[in-house]
């Protein structure tokens, strides 16, 4: 285990990963969190696979000549916003029911496209496109690090300026249109910053691991944790160990590091629901014999006490 700690501290590859991992963790922690408490969780897979059809857009503007300037990654990022505006757009009335039919139709429309223009695209640029879906972290370059971390910074950012509106707007959307605050203008802004940092993120990452590491740990520390600022910091603490952890075992037993976290993410949901449970059984158990106690405290005496000749 020191041998491979050692290993991961001085190979520049695996250096990169581990900076990437922790920079996914900010992003989950501060995106993720927000989603899972708004009811978004599927937003996350919407917005990955999104970005598979800009990224085959913007492979086919390069290929037909149409604009060559156009990036795939500045395709991802488009199709990435249209998906949170659709989603913002459906969700203004604070319904999270449309919300979700609406990442739904837009994931489905972006596929489609990434689909359609697969045809259009050499097969030798098509690997290209599915690397958003599958990623791997040890393939992390520099200007993958660098992307990440300014994402990473402008969130905290963000999230440090408009935290108690943006749990406004995520708990009580209708309550906070009814008190008198801007909740479309932190609304739309919470959806656009946190699609912009899942098509980003899954440009390095892939899908996958994106969405695991962004719902799961959220999740799970939104059940065993009561306050905003506990679960944020849960849910960072998740992602690292589960990413640090996918790292180490990878080269133990060969197997790729993004699958092994995200099935570490996915199990913390598992044991935060059980220990859930446990504390409502403990609390079911103990809540009655406080109130037999009391009861006992004020019945009044029996027929056979001290006081029964008194009662006669």
């Amino acid at each position: 285990m020191i041998d491979i700690i050692q290993l991961i501290l001085t190979t520049p590859f695996l250096q990169r990963a581990l900076v990437g991992a922790i920079l996914i963790a900010i992003v989950s922690s501060t995106s993720g969190t927000f989603l899972v408490f708004r009811g978004l969780s599927f937003m996350t897979s919407g917005v990955a696979h999104a970005a598979l059809g800009g990224a085959a857009l913007g492979l086919f503007l390069q290929y037909t000549g149409i604009a060559p300037w156009f990036d795939p990654i500045l395709g991802a990022l488009v199709f990435s916003v249209f998906v949170a505006l659709v989603t913002g757009y459906a969700g203004e009335s604070g319904i999270t029911e449309k919300m979700e039919v609406a990442v739904g139709v837009s994931f489905a429309l972006s596929m489609s496209i990434a689909v359609f223009l697969m045809y259009y695209i050499p097969p030798t640029q098509v690997p290209q496109i599915w690397g958003y879906l599958i990623g791997d972290i040890l393939l992390l370059n520099t200007f993958d690090i660098i992307m990440l971390a300014g994402t990473a910074l402008l969130l905290l950012l963000i999230t440090m300026m408009f935290n108690k509106e943006f749990v406004y707007v995520s708990v009580d959307m209708e309550g906070s249109l009814a008190h008198g605050l801007n909740a479309r203008l932190y609304h739309y802004l919470m959806l656009i910053t946190s699609a912009l940092a899942i098509a980003l993120a899954t440009k390095a990452v892939g899908a996958i691991l994106v969405y695991a590491i962004m719902v799961a740990p959220a999740a799970a520390s939104n059940e065993v944790v009561h306050s905003v600022r506990g679960v944020v910091v849960g849910v960072f603490c998740i992602a690292v160990l589960s990413e640090v952890v996918g790292l180490v075992v990878s080269f133990a037993v060969r197997a790729s590091p993004s699958a092994i976290a995200g099935i570490i993410a996915a199990l913390s949901y598992v044991i935060a629901m059980q220990i859930k449970r446990i504390r409502e059984r403990v609390k079911q158990v103990g809540v009655p014999s406080r109130s037999q106690d009391l009861k006992k405290t004020i019945s009044p005496p029996t027929p056979d006490g001290p006081d029964a000749n008194h009662a006669h």
